[in-house]
């Protein structure tokens, strides 16, 4: 491929990373060439110009970025007046990358993009303001795409930000590169269960020519909740908001996930491979030996007070130990706990390579699977329910999809817990637009920004709250 860097500034950021430091300065004008893409054009006129090789599609041309005083990078995009016609096609994408991601790979993969693309359009996360002044400066690009180089929490993270700065389904649509362990938005999204350098190459050139479609967003608001001594009844107190776009869940799994974030976070020179992990993970769900062994004995009736559409479902999650809301069909690494599988493929242990994400969820399940279609539709609509659990009668939902603003809560026992990784689904609750949960005691929570603890008396409500734009990819 021959790229050209505009000015020497750009070319020192390249050669900083680029195992290829020989580039020559054409005598045609500003432009500075790969030495090895320059020698095999043999027309001096046809150096002009430069066809940006089998990823043209995605990169950003040198001449589209001027300087700036005022910018933070020192340069914004500016689309020209004369493009060429293969230009106007082009669909620039836009990287962030979590180097913390896949155990050191998001450095790889820095490297490589920084290689293959244009350099200034590859971002190394820091914090917010890496991804606003990174959206400041291509702003004016027509067809920008953006592609998140990381894991679930890094994905949930960026989205995030994307809902704050843009009017709903206006931003650049989004596609991922996987770097974490559970992987589970790419997996919805068609971008694949982990990472692999070969499929890198294939899925940049797999950018352009995925689809646009809304992805739901749902608003998280915690209230303190004081018990009325009058009437025994809860009056709300102080409120926080938050949202997510994946699928908080309640109860034991969200306690081992909970017990495993907080030995990561002390000890992260323990957390080195996925094996390891997995191991120290196993090793985290011993405390809860208990509740397993004696799970017959609890359920959360007794602790979450669950109302649905202004409905009470209290009693659906009698027996169950893991209370699920899904926005997207993946769950724990790939499992469908809503819909299940007719057909199920488990990946061994030897190829699941996927490795550790700072901000990813960390999931209590051991074995991957493959994902199915995109918003692959559920064929069955009786409610199939393991342990006993569930009603006999028929029960009707609708198509599980992650734009249709609803969201589909579930309950899992422990049973279930280890059985949706064969293609079993848990107890399926119901579908609907608004849920408030209650509760009466200590709990632990698993959102898109991470594990946590929430106190008794508190209430969570969760509601629509937009859409954003993301790209799925039917091409793999």
């Amino acid at each position: 491929m021959c790229k050209t860097i505009e000015d020497d500034q750009s070319l020192e950021q390249l050669s900083k990373f680029v195992d290829e430091p020989e580039i020559t300065k054409s005598t045609l004008g500003p432009f500075k060439y790969h030495r090895r893409c320059w020698e095999t054009i043999e027309d001096d006129q046809d150096k002009i110009k430069c066809d940006y090789g089998k990823f043209k599609d995605i990169i950003v041309r040198p001449q589209w970025l001027r300087c700036i005083a005022n910018s933070s990078f020192g340069f914004r995009a500016q689309m020209l007046n004369y493009l060429e016609t293969n230009d106007v096609s082009s669909t620039p994408v836009i990287f962030f990358i979590n180097k913390l991601s896949g155990g050191q790979k998001g450095d790889q993969v820095y490297r490589t993009l920084v290689h293959l693309l244009n350099p200034r359009q590859v971002f190394l996360l820091e914090n917010d303001t890496t991804i606003m002044q990174a959206l400041n400066i291509y702003s004016s690009l027509s067809n920008i795409r953006i592609c998140i180089c990381g894991g679930d929490g890094t994905v949930a993270w960026i989205l995030s930000r994307l809902m704050d700065a843009f009017p709903s389904l206006k931003n650049p649509p989004v596609s991922i590169c996987p770097l974490g362990t559970g992987n589970d938005m790419s997996r919805a999204l068609g971008w694949g269960y982990r990472y692999k350098p070969r499929q890198l190459m294939k899925t940049l050139t797999q950018i352009s020519r995925a689809h646009s479609t809304p992805l739901d967003r749902w608003r998280i608001q915690i209230e303190a909740l004081e018990i009325n001594r009058s009437n025994n009844e809860f009056v709300n107190r102080r409120r926080r908001f938050s949202s997510f776009m994946r699928h908080p869940n309640f109860g034991l799994d969200a306690a081992i996930v909970v017990d495993y974030y907080a030995s990561r976070t002390r000890h992260p020179s323990k957390f080195t491979s996925p094996l390891k992990n997995k191991i120290l993970c196993i090793n985290e769900s011993r405390k809860y030996f208990n509740d397993f062994a004696f799970g017959i004995a609890w359920d959360l009736t007794s602790y979450i007070r669950l109302i649905c559409d202004g409905q009470d479902f209290t009693d659906s999650i009698r027996h169950c130990h893991s209370l699920i809301v899904l926005n997207t069909r993946s769950f724990g690494s790939g499992t469908h706990p809503w819909s299940g599988k007719s057909k199920n493929r488990i990946e061994s242990l030897s190829d699941d390579h996927e490795e550790d994400d700072s901000f990813d969820q960390i999931s209590t399940h051991s074995l991957p699977t493959h994902d199915s279609p995109i918003n692959d539709h559920d064929e069955n609509q009786t409610t199939t329910t393991i342990g006993g659990l569930g009603r006999a009668a028929l029960d009707n939902f609708e198509t599980q999809d992650f734009g249709d603003r609803k969201i589909e809560v579930l309950g899992l026992n422990i049973r279930q817990m280890a059985l949706i990784r064969m293609g079993f689904r848990g107890h399926r609750i119901t579908q609907c637009s608004q849920l408030r949960i209650e509760l009466n005691h200590p709990m632990p929570v698993h959102m898109d920004g991470g594990p946590f603890y929430l106190a008794g008396s508190m209430a969570v409500n969760i509601t629509h709250a937009g859409q954003v734009m993301v790209l799925t990819n039917q091409n793999r």
